[in-house]
Formats: C-alpha cells, sequence, structure tokens
C-alpha cells in the first residue's frame, strides 16, 4: 500500500481532520489538495502491519477503510465508532484505532498520583460490579480497554486518560456525563426526601413520647393530690 502525498500549508485558522485517525492536524501536514487527502506525519509513518499484546494470535493489518460492509468499525479498545484506518485482524473480526493500537502501557496523569496500567478488559471479575470512569464518570464496556490503578482503585476510559478523543467520542462522552449527572442529582434527591422522612418519623414519635408522658404526670398529679387531703371531723 503506497501513498503519494505532498507538503502542504493549510490557511490560518483553517481546521482540518486527518483522514487516518480523524482527529484535527495543523502544520505541518502531508495531503492532496485536489482531492482533500490530508495526513499527520506520525499517521503517513504507520507500519503496515502489528503484532499487538492484546492479540496475540495473529498480527494485524493496517487498513486504510473499513472492509465491512456498514463502511464503519467498531474499536476493540475504546469502543466507539471507526470510518478510517484501522489495524485489523480479518479472521477474528478484531478492529483497533491506529491512535489506540499506539497507547502506552502505562501512564501519568494530573489527577491521580499513582501510575496507571493498561487493561485490556474490566478490573472486575463480577460481571455485575460495573467499571465506572473516574474521569467523565460514564460506564466502561466490559470488553473496552482501561487505564487503571489497582491501589486506589481508580481508572479512566483508554481515551479519557491520554486525551486521544474523537469529536463523536466527545459528543458520546458529554452525553454520559450528563446522564450521570442527571442520575446523581435524582439519587441526591431521593436521599434528601428519605431524610427528611426520617426525620418527620421521628420528630412525629418524640412528639408522641412527650404528650404521653405529659398525660402520664398528670395522672400521676392527680393520684398524688388525691393522696395528700386533708379530712376535717367535727
Amino acid at each position: 500500500m503506497k501513498f503519494i502525498v505532498k507538503f502542504y500549508q493549510t490557511n490560518i485558522g483553517e481546521e482540518i481532520d486527518c483522514n487516518a485517525c480523524e482527529n484535527p492536524i495543523t502544520d505541518p501536514l502531508h495531503g492532496c489538495n485536489s482531492c482533500h487527502y490530508y495526513l499527520h506525519d506520525e499517521c503517513l509513518n504507520t507500519p503496515r502491519s502489528l503484532q499487538h499484546i492484546c492479540h496475540p494470535s495473529h498480527p494485524l493489518t493496517l487498513l486504510p477503510n473499513p472492509t465491512y460492509s456498514s463502511r464503519s468499525f467498531s474499536c476493540n479498545a475504546c469502543g466507539s465508532e471507526g470510518n478510517a484506518f484501522s489495524f485489523s485482524c480479518a479472521h477474528c473480526e478484531f478492529d483497533l484505532h491506529i491512535q489506540c493500537a499506539k497507547l502506552p502501557a502505562k501512564i501519568l496523569i494530573d489527577k491521580h498520583p499513582h501510575e496507571l496500567n493498561l487493561l485490556f478488559n474490566s478490573p472486575y471479575k463480577d460481571e455485575n460490579v460495573v467499571f465506572v470512569c473516574d474521569e467523565c464518570h460514564g460506564t466502561v464496556n466490559r470488553d473496552n480497554w482501561v487505564y487503571y490503578c489497582s491501589h486506589c482503585d481508580f481508572g479512566t476510559h483508554s481515551n479519557c486518560a491520554t486525551g486521544n478523543v474523537t469529536r463523536k467520542e466527545e459528543a458520546n462522552s458529554s452525553q454520559s456525563g450528563n446522564e450521570y449527572l442527571m442520575e446523581s442529582t435524582a439519587r441526591k434527591v431521593e436521599e434528601i426526601e428519605a431524610y427528611n422522612k426520617a426525620q418527620e418519623k421521628l420528630m412525629a414519635a418524640k412528639l408522641i413520647a412527650q404528650i404521653q408522658a405529659e398525660g402520664s404526670r398528670a395522672v400521676l398529679d392527680l393520684v398524688d393530690g388525691g393522696s395528700q387531703r386533708k379530712y376535717y371531723y367535727y
């Protein structure tokens, strides 16, 4: 597979997406003006095949376009859709964005003091336990990659840790974050309502106990008052 390219200088302020990774690029870049086809320098020099530790059975082949009838693929690393370059195994229908295939085995991020390790599936063995990203608070598919610190039980989507998020993923991530916020708010409202009901029950019980205590004292006062009466005989 050969690429015939030429260096292309973009206009100031012009934003162009890379046809390989679908992420925005700025100068310098490689491309063809007449075809509107542009590549990052790094994407241009992507190897044509890759033996990845996550898929040891077969080598992955670089494809410039998805071969599926849908003309798209679902990345086994981040779970998002891709329409451009991919590292693919036709035997297993295993596909990776080229940027996901290059993710480092370990990474440090600002929000956590320890190094995070790249895992190729959920760190939780129990299938009923949902992994929630500590960065965007969205859920993570069990089969997708995560960066995780087992010491702190802290983890993120692979793309949240690297900032390697396409526009489609930004929209999905924002939606997931909004959904999480709405769910969190609803839970807090329920907690407040439950707390208020519990307080009302407690106040009612205290009031009843107080009324009963005052009633008991009133009865005792009557009894005591009756026993202390003085009788006069003439």
